[in-house]
């Protein structure tokens, strides 16, 4: 047999196998770029077995965190471009509809209901909203799978400080100088911080929407915004509180993001403020925390 012929028929390096043979024999390095291969091959359920394997072997490796975290997400077909969707939804969702009569809403119940030029909208329309909410498990899998590995900076938001403004105030070059001191490369960074974010903002957005679907009413007022109004203000509070931070943590996520991609990052930019608009939104009429 020519040499040739006999290399072709040797067994190629782990980095070029894909299915149920893989395995972290060769090291959690080779590991992770098998795992890599195999997801960009579309073959997720191998990628998250290696995956997994280098975790259990690695328990403190970001990089096999970052990997992994992110390969679930990709396996339940949810990206980046879901939260922009989301926000983009709420921006818009009512403004087609005609008001109704304030009698005929049962005025009384809130000051927007009152409002004959406020429209009632449910945010649990938004297209795709019954996969994110089977996707609840997965997205709870990540966060946990990312756990100490985001920043002190980005996950220590504080409801009456981290948004000033409009403006979003925290250690942002702590955040990143936390990260870099893992080991990612800030490719793996922003990875890391995007992943997080869409976890979080997702997880929070099906939580305020179906957990307090019976006890709000949502708005499209007049001048674009959206008003939200709690049957039980203080249970309401209660109930979101935790949903309401994770979403401004997403947030911190995406703005550390856009700073680490630098002069590319004008469409995480853009999904920073709409991200931004909806914390605003939420936390303005579900929990006026800081005005307490």
């Amino acid at each position: 047999m020519p040499l040739l012929a006999a290399v072709l028929l040797l067994p190629l390096s782990g980095c070029d196998e894909t299915g149920p043979m893989l395995s972290i024999d060769e090291g959690v390095d080779v590991a992770i770029d098998d795992a890599i291969l195999a997801r960009e091959q579309g073959d997720y359920d191998s990628a998250v077995s290696l995956l997994t394997q280098a975790l259990e072997a690695e328990p403190t490796n970001a990089v096999v965190r970052v990997e992994l975290s992110t390969t679930l997400l990709q396996r339940e077909g949810i990206d980046l471009f879901d939260i922009d969707r989301i926000a983009q939804y709420l921006s818009t969702a009512g403004s087609e509809r005609v008001a109704q009569p304030a009698a005929a809403r049962g005025a009384g119940t809130c000051a927007y209901a009152e409002d004959p030029t406020a429209v009632q909208f449910d945010p649990t329309e938004y297209e795709g909203f019954d996969e994110l909410v089977v996707s609840i498990d997965v997205l709870e899998e990540v966060t946990s799978t990312l756990e100490g590995v985001l920043p002190a900076a980005v996950e220590d938001f504080a409801l009456c400080g981290s948004v000033v403004d409009g403006e979003l105030v925290y250690d942002q070059a702590g955040a990143i100088l936390d990260l870099k001191a893992q080991g990612l490369t800030d490719e793996q960074a922003a990875q890391a911080l995007a992943v997080g974010a869409l976890a979080r903002f997702i997880d929070a957005y099906v939580t305020v929407t179906e957990e307090l679907a019976d006890e709000t009413s949502w708005y499209r007022l007049a001048d674009g915004s959206i008003g939200i109004c709690a049957d039980d203000e203080e249970a309401a509070r209660t109930k979101s509180e935790s949903a309401i931070q994770d979403i401004g943590e997403a947030i911190l996520s995406l703005d550390t993001r856009a700073a680490i991609l630098g002069a590319s990052a004008t469409v995480a930019a853009e999904i920073v403020n709409t991200a931004l608009e909806v914390y605003s939104e939420l936390e303005q009429d579900i929990t006026t925390y800081c005005e307490l």
